[in-house]
């Protein structure tokens, strides 16, 4: 058994990869959509070339692991398309037309939607300080979408609401993950969740017409690059060390990772040349702050 000391260090060792790694994540499917400022790859070319990367580096492992899935297929399921499949698409399409550094700021929710989900559907209990920090973490996001101007004037964007529902997927899944595949190894959850939906990336592969555009787009081989680069590591490898984290802890505790993603994030834009509005951080500083407080009553709970 390891001594709390040690796991402690794993735990908070695993988050800083992991931050590092997803907020790392959003300027990579930046250049898998654009290069030099023309159109590489579309949308769901790169969810679709991402999904099916990730299940190729992760498949070596099924050899291990397959059998494991006929007795979890359900919740298996459920994780492979609310924490792979979904949001793919969802954070494809929504850095078509907002900025990497907008999309990692929201992506920030997810610790709120995994709190809101384990109380209504796993009986999770909440404290005062929950519903607080899941307010402030709303506002803080309707706020980042709407202030994106430089006239600072409220302006909607429905693509900007794409990856409040990719963290709303992430809030499903991470309670699947730690209520109902919490016996599995990480390693198995994680190939044999990637191993449903990566099949179905290589039928996207091929229904977008990614074949084409790599023949007919000069740009396209090199947005793939970073499209794998995304795969290997943003999908695949930090599957694995985010399911040995949510084993090793709480699920909401585990989705704190998102406290440190918007900062990578907003760090990649603002050297790619995004700009930043002030109210725009004063809105992500609402929403760290709306998850700090879910999270500090989580744990005194």
């Amino acid at each position: 058994m390891e001594s709390t000391t040690t796991n402690d260090r794993v735990k908070w060792l695993l988050l800083a990869v992991l931050s590092l790694v997803w907020g790392s994540s959003f300027i990579l499917m930046k250049r898998g959509l654009y290069q030099h400022g023309e159109p590489a790859l579309s949308p769901a070319q790169l969810a679709s070339a991402r999904l099916f990367i990730a299940w190729l580096v992760l498949s070596p492992l099924l050899f291990k692991y397959a059998k494991l899935i006929f007795a979890h297929w359900k919740p298996l399921v459920g994780t492979a398309l609310l924490g792979n499949g979904i949001p793919a698409y969802l954070f494809a399409f929504a850095q078509s037309r907002i900025d990497s550094s907008l999309a990692g700021m929201l992506n920030s929710l997810a610790p709120l939607f995994t709190l809101v989900v384990g109380v209504l559907l796993f009986r999770t209990r909440v404290r005062g300080i929950n519903v607080v920090g899941v307010v402030l973490g709303l506002v803080g996001a309707v706020g980042t979408i709407i202030y994106r101007h430089g006239d600072d004037l409220p302006q909607w964007s429905v693509y900007a609401a794409l990856p409040i529902l990719g963290a709303l997927c992430y809030g499903f899944s991470g309670n699947i993950i730690k209520h109902w595949l919490y016996m599995l190894p990480a390693a198995a959850t994680s190939v044999l969740a990637i191993s449903i939906v990566g099949p179905l990336g290589l039928i996207g592969i091929f229904v977008t017409g990614l074949p084409h555009t790599l023949a007919t787009n000069p740009h396209a081989w090199h947005a793939l690059g970073y499209v794998a680069v995304l795969a290997a590591f943003g999908t695949g490898i930090s599957l694995i060390l985010w399911n040995a984290l949510i084993k090793r802890t709480s699920a909401v505790w585990a989705s704190s990772v998102t406290y440190l993603m918007p900062i990578v994030a907003i760090g990649w834009g603002v050297l790619d040349g995004e700009t930043l509005l002030p109210m725009q951080l004063l809105m992500v500083g609402v929403i760290l702050l709306g998850v700090y407080m879910v999270n500090l009553g989580t744990r005194a709970r």
